[in-house]
């Protein structure tokens, strides 16, 4: 990942990208860390970090790629890289973490009374959640299996 360390003013602005399929928001991280005035090259920590959640982009006119991490972890990303932001930073840091953390309680909040409000609904995400974990179970199951399964005889003498 090609970063600059140079720290850019506060208050940039954040660069966004949905997936519609799963309806996940996701900040790219240079653009979040230059929101509050953070050396870019403080993205790399992310990669070590949160590697299997984010999302690589190859950018050729950006000079590199760009990570976007899940927007619903940008606290968690936050607090892990407080202690390595300058003090000028730091401030800004911290007022976006709570002000990301105050929106995620509020969104689950919202979330809650809906599924309080709509037992249509509560039934149906249960449903999918008790599906889900079967799935889960049961590839675990096979892969298990397949795992542990003798070779038979006829693969037993073909080349690998």
């Amino acid at each position: 990942m090609i970063t600059t360390t140079q720290t850019t003013p506060a208050g940039g602005k954040l660069q966004l990208k949905m997936n519609m399929e799963s309806l996940q928001l996701r900040v790219e991280l240079k653009s979040l860390l230059q929101s509050f005035g953070a050396q870019t090259s403080l993205a790399e920590l992310a990669v070590a970090e949160f590697g299997g959640e984010l999302l690589i982009e190859e950018a050729p006119v950006a000079g590199g790629s760009l990570y976007y991490l899940p927007l619903r972890l940008a606290p968690d990303f936050i607090d892990h890289i407080l202690d390595q932001l300058c003090p000028n930073s730091r401030p800004a840091a911290i007022e976006c973490l709570n002000k990301y953390r105050a929106a995620w309680s509020r969104a689950d909040q919202d979330t809650a009374q809906m599924l309080e409000k709509n037992a249509d609904l509560r039934k149906k995400l249960q449903l999918f959640k008790t599906q889900d974990q079967m799935i889960h179970a049961l590839s675990h199951q096979l892969a298990s299996r397949q795992k542990n399964r003798p070779k038979s005889l006829y693969t037993l003498g073909q080349p690998s």
